[in-house]
């Protein structure tokens, strides 16, 4: 007999609506998965509200010896749903600008998987002290300075459709704004002496990766034994227009 081993999975969806805090201009039925204050030199009182509308709740149903299938490493017991993040004056508890969220693998739809419990040692930071094979809750929001500009106000999200191939967009606060934004990603991709621009909030590992120097990544992703390409990716963040910019060249694979 299998135990469903999380220490994250027993309060439903009714539970946690019913015990969380109220924002003005969430609509009915938004669920807040956690929130983060924003510690900014310029603006007082802000706060990141990571919320889902009326969420489908997914335990994963794994004992601490099953293998985490590659997705569920990115999502494990995880709420499905319309997604968004809030920037909230925490002194009014009133919503200032919202963005939405939206998988990468689903083409027109309004949906993403956000964990609310999944084990160490893969994509999202957790900290409780559990065992191998437990699941815990994540600390989704967790803010690093991945842009490079010095401060920590900045997110990632990730998702696994299969074992090769890890999307990952950012989500921040830009003082300069007073928003939050999901970071453009804007790619001249270059495939075969082709050019072809490519604005997307996703980026093939890019916020899974290492930078070279603050701002500025180069990696490359090798998909050629999957019959596919050996992909470059050379990124850098533009501070002025808030976006991250660079170059994708497509190297095909062996073709026989």
């Amino acid at each position: 007999m299998k135990i469903f081993l999380c220490v994250a999975c027993l309060v439903s969806v009714a539970q946690l609506s019913a015990a969380q805090p109220r924002f003005r201009g969430l609509p009915n039925g938004a669920v807040v998965v956690e929130t983060q204050a924003i510690h900014s030199a310029t603006h007082d009182n802000r706060t990141l509200v990571l919320w889902m509308q009326n969420p489908q709740r997914i335990p994963t149903g794994y004992s601490a010896d099953d293998i985490y299938s590659c997705p569920d490493q990115t999502r494990g017991s995880h709420y499905s749903g319309p997604t968004r993040v809030s920037l909230v004056n925490s002194a009014t508890q009133t919503v200032i600008n919202t963005v939405k969220i939206i998988s990468r693998y689903e083409e027109g739809g309004d949906s993403f998987d956000v964990p609310y419990a999944i084990r160490k040692g893969n994509y999202y930071r957790v900290v409780a002290p559990v065992a191998a094979g437990v699941e815990a809750k994540p600390n989704i929001i967790w803010l690093r300075d991945y842009n490079g500009d010095g401060q920590a106000l900045e997110f990632a999200l990730f998702e696994a459709e299969a074992c090769m191939g890890l999307q990952t967009t950012l989500i921040g606060y830009s003082e300069r704004q007073d928003r939050v934004i999901n970071y453009p990603i804007v790619i001249d991709v270059i495939e075969g002496g082709k050019h072809t621009k490519q604005v997307s909030s996703w980026a093939d590992y890019l916020f899974n990766q290492k930078p070279r120097r603050p701002g500025f990544w180069k990696y490359q992703i090798d998909y050629r034994g999957r019959a596919g390409s050996l992909d470059k990716w050379e990124v850098r963040y533009n501070r002025a227009k808030e976006q991250f910019e660079g170059t994708l060249t497509i190297v095909p694979g062996d073709l026989d």
